[in-house]
């Protein structure tokens, strides 16, 4: 019995109307984030182990996909890690470079790599595959495209709006319905740690950002269910409940503060953000304070931002990204980072459902030479000269039916065949045959190159 060959969890194949689509998506993507002047890099598909653990937290390192060494390097093992049941200690021992788990820990070491070669501030996109061993489910995948824009320098606000802008721009381009960018500030999520009597947020952010697929009740449950005392959770539910407009927010968040001697940074930052963002002229976006976001990434420092899917869609969020200030070089003010990442799949899925793909995602014509068995050097001619202008076309490989060969035409989605039988050759002329209506013209020889190139 043979065996059976599947594509791992999490991964996928691709077909050609699937890659067409694809890049049709990435196009639109990378000619905005060209727009704003946004310069390309690459960096390698993995790093060094060190590079990108102690970066996002300790549930997101179990989550790489890390390289096993080999030769000699394998006999450095941490067999007692293993024996105590110590294993992360255990893989890790086994391993000193892992695949990239995003974009953006890969982009800071590229930054301080090539500090004297770069004018800051430095607005970067990229656009690569990273890996994560999380549990597949709809809209999240092992191996997925990431698509994100940075920009490296003093920290402004307007960095963070224009990133914001960014993603209005490419949700305009892209036709998608008008979406929830949900906002908050690492610094507000610190103050209201210490209203809970915590150390830091970080105790409590994994469960935060449930949220909105369990609800404030599911998170407090949770969170008893980790021997929070009755007095910080209420502490949290009551903040969690604050509705009104954005300032309405803000002036609660303000007052209460205040009265418990809690910085005011956040606040500030997240006010005049707020403020102006007025000046922008958000067309696709709704910015809406949420005190319930706090993407569990450990290198945010202050803004974070998500971007929800529609809401005819169920398949959380699009979009995401915040500040980090210390990622590149720690106690630079003039190396601080602001980044978003767009969620490539997601969006994917959104423009199939919502039928936004253009009918036409190609306007380049393809051209099949149908075979007859003739001697091929004038035919071989005109195929070489039409590819040397970039004009698709292909010759039959064998002199078989003529159904078989128009079928073969169908089946691939070839806009027009060539025939150049024994008839034509007689009468120095050939048939062109455009296979979706029908219509087939006779056209002289001497016009072939000229007439193909006129329908492209």
């Amino acid at each position: 019995m043979s065996q059976k060959h599947n594509t791992p969890k999490g991964t996928r194949d691709f077909s050609s109307l699937e890659l067409k689509k694809r890049e049709y998506l990435l196009n639109v993507l990378k000619n905005c984030f060209k727009s704003f002047n946004f310069q390309e890099i690459q960096t390698p598909s993995f790093e060094n182990l060190t590079t990108l653990t102690g970066k996002y937290g300790d549930d997101e390192d179990n989550l790489m996909f890390k390289i096993l060494s080999s030769g000699d390097k394998i006999k450095k093992a941490d067999i007692n890690a293993f024996k105590n049941n110590k294993l992360s200690k255990f893989s890790n021992s086994l391993s000193d470079k892992a695949l990239r788990y995003d974009l953006t820990v890969p982009l800071s070491r590229f930054i301080s790599q090539n500090l004297n070669d770069i004018s800051f501030p430095f607005k970067r996109f990229q656009t690569q595959l990273v890996w994560r061993a999380e549990r597949p489910q709809k809209g999240r995948y092992r191996e997925f495209l990431q698509c994100d824009v940075d920009i490296i320098g003093e920290s402004n606000i307007l960095n963070e709006l224009e990133c914001i802008k960014v993603y209005d721009s490419v949700f305009n381009k892209l036709g998608l319905p008008k979406v929830d960018l949900r906002i908050n500030n690492r610094q507000i999520l610190e103050g209201i740690s210490k209203l809970m009597k915590l150390d830091s947020v970080i105790e409590i952010a994994s469960v935060l950002d449930k949220t909105d697929k369990i609800g404030i009740d599911g998170v407090m449950k949770e969170l008893k269910n980790r021997d929070l005392s009755d007095e910080s959770i209420n502490q949290l539910k009551y903040l969690l409940n604050i509705g009104g407009t954005n300032q309405e927010k803000i002036k609660n968040l303000r007052k209460l503060f205040n009265s418990k001697n809690i910085s005011l940074n956040g606040v500030d930052l997240l006010d005049k953000l707020i403020d102006t963002s007025q000046k922008f002229n958000f067309s696709n976006i709704n910015i809406n304070i949420d005190l319930s976001l706090a993407r569990g990434l450990s290198y945010y420092t202050g803004t974070i931002i998500e971007v929800s899917s529609p809401k005819e869609f169920s398949i959380g969020s699009i979009g995401g990204g915040g500040r980090y200030d210390d990622l590149v070089q720690k106690n630079n003010p003039k190396l601080s980072g602001f980044g978003i990442s767009f969620g490539f799949d997601r969006i994917f899925m959104i423009l199939e459902e919502l039928k936004l793909f253009p009918n036409e995602l190609d306007s380049s014509k393809s051209f099949l030479f149908l075979n007859f068995g003739l001697e091929l050097d004038s035919i071989l001619s005109y195929v070489n000269q039409l590819r040397e202008k970039n004009i698709t076309c292909e010759l039959y490989p064998a002199n078989a039916k003529i159904k078989k060969q128009l079928d073969y035409a169908n089946q691939k989605g070839i806009d027009y065949v060539i025939i150049i039988g024994d008839e034509e050759v007689k009468s120095n002329s050939f048939k062109l045959k455009e296979m979706k209506s029908g219509n087939q013209s006779s056209i002289d020889i001497s016009n072939l190159l000229s007439e193909i190139e006129s329908l492209n």
